[in-house]
């Protein structure tokens, strides 16, 4: 009796997983592609403006971004809100058709409910692996504070030249 459902469950969490690991897979060339003109929009508005107002300028485009991103997201969620109360007053012949329709990955439950199958599983195997190679770690965060320390010091350390 529980099998069925079970299994449904289980089609259901690796369906969520499948899409979001698509949805990694795709995203990654665009944000390696928006830092590549993110840098590149920097350089060019720090050679026309300096480096304050360039660089203040990016910092905005880049405030203006998150905001436009995030109405979209709160107009989406909210036609959706709308969407499902509607169909709530709706017969009960069509809440057995939107049962079946997927839903979106990034609804918080399907997130939470990906994220708790998921610990069990990921958690043991990155200790597993971060304790079998934590000298590798260890060693990876010392050479990144080292370098991350040698560029300030070096910048403030260089020599003056001298005067005549």
């Amino acid at each position: 009796m529980f099998a069925s459902l079970f299994k449904r469950a289980e089609q259901s969490v690796d369906s969520a997983i499948g899409d979001l690991g698509n949805r990694i897979i795709i995203t990654l060339p665009f944000l390696a592609a928006l830092g590549f003109g993110a840098a590149s929009l920097t350089l060019y508005l720090t050679r026309l403006y300096g480096s304050e107002l360039g660089t203040l300028l990016v910092a905005v485009a880049f405030c203006l971004l998150g905001f436009a991103i995030a109405i979209v997201v709160r107009l989406r969620k909210h036609s959706h809100d709308n969407n499902s109360n509607g169909e709530e007053e709706a017969a009960t012949a069509e809440e057995s058709a939107t049962a079946t329709t997927q839903q979106s990955m990034f609804d918080d439950d399907t997130v939470m409910a990906v994220m708790s199958s998921a610990a069990p599983i990921i958690v043991p195997a990155i200790l597993r692996t971060g304790l079998k190679n934590w000298p590798i770690l260890l060693a990876a965060a010392a050479g990144l504070y080292v370098a991350s320390r040698s560029d300030q010091t070096g910048a403030s350390s260089a020599p003056t030249p001298p005067s005549s």
